[in-house]
């Protein structure tokens, strides 16, 4: 009989319920497009997920809509970040200890993968998980049994894993790193985040979601940008992703007083010398300009037509 078998599991989510797990999964390109398809029908799976993408492209964001979505919906969603914890501490976090176990240890302590009994366990950052703590892991993962620090005896679990990486295992594997019988356990279903440089169209989506949020919770009037701050926007290649975004819209807020701010308000770095460099310069011509474009050519030093062909090559021109 496999572990979930005694549990009372819900019916499918409701079409509401389906959009309400998927609010942070924000985004108009094919590949959120596609992820938001995807979740719903991996989510009814008990399979274990990995969620591989770099730092910032939402992986817990995945893991809360997987675990929402799924018949443990009801259950516990228990996340640990494997990186943020010294390895003499990951063992008890994860597994738990009784009292008298160690120095210290005053109360008895069931651990993150006994909390999450009958839930989702999400283990971020994976990857940095020391090795004899994924061959502990890898024990409860194929006996679903738990043996917590100074037990005499094991307890039964019942949970889903949801894991993530900003690197790859693969690597890590063939480095001695990371276990591969782990990684094959874990590797079952797979989700991919691509960084937002290749996803240029969630940008302006993205600015959106988080200036409503920042509104909503902040009570105060939503952050709002000229088209050509947007356009700054979208050719930015965002190597914090989704999160530098995010941070950049309360940044950006800060300095807000009403008016739509400009690209030479936004908290970015200035562009480099060379590609990015030439459009940047014609769009705060022609914003000073108010789009005069004689007026802008002036600015600029150059004829009108050339002025135009430039536009023309960068897809300048006003939203």
């Amino acid at each position: 009989m496999p572990p979930h078998a005694l549990l009372k599991l819900p019916d499918a989510p409701a079409a509401d319920e389906v959009d309400a797990a998927l609010q942070g999964i924000v985004g108009v390109s094919e590949a959120t497009c596609a992820l938001r398809r995807r979740l719903p029908r991996l989510a009814a799976s008990d399979c274990s997920v990995l969620v591989t993408g770099e730092t910032g492209t939402g992986k817990e964001n995945v893991a809360q809509a997987l675990h929402a979505l799924s018949p443990r919906r009801d259950g516990p969603l228990v996340s640990i970040n494997c990186a943020a914890l010294p390895e003499s501490l990951l063992d008890s976090e994860l597994f738990g200890y009784e009292r008298g176990a160690f120095t210290g240890a005053a109360s008895a302590y069931p651990g993150k993968v006994t909390l999450a009994q009958g839930g989702t366990l999400f283990l971020d950052e994976i990857g940095d998980m020391p090795l004899a703590a994924q061959a502990k892991l890898l024990r409860v993962l194929e006996t679903h049994e738990v043996f917590p620090i100074g037990a005499l005896r094991s307890r039964r679990v019942d949970f889903r894993i949801v894991a993530a990486t900003h690197g790859r295992l693969e690597q890590a594997v063939r480095a001695g790193r990371f276990r591969a019988d782990l990684f094959y356990r874990l590797n079952v279903a797979r989700v991919e985040l691509l960084p937002l440089r290749q996803r240029r169209d969630d940008v302006p989506v993205l600015f959106e979601h988080f200036a409503a949020q920042l509104a909503a919770r902040s009570r105060s009037p939503r952050l709002r940008l000229t088209p050509l701050a947007l356009q700054r926007l979208c050719r930015h290649d965002w190597p914090g992703n989704a999160r530098e975004l995010r941070n950049l819209v309360e940044a950006a807020s800060l300095v807000y007083e009403g008016q739509a701010l400009g690209p030479a308000e936004m908290p970015l770095p200035p562009e480099a010398d060379g590609a990015g460099a030439e459009p940047t310069r014609i769009l705060d011509a022609l914003e000073r300009c108010e789009w005069n474009r004689s007026r802008a050519a002036e600015l600029l030093h150059c004829s009108r037509m050339t002025l135009y062909r430039k536009m023309k090559h960068w897809q300048i021109g006003p939203a």
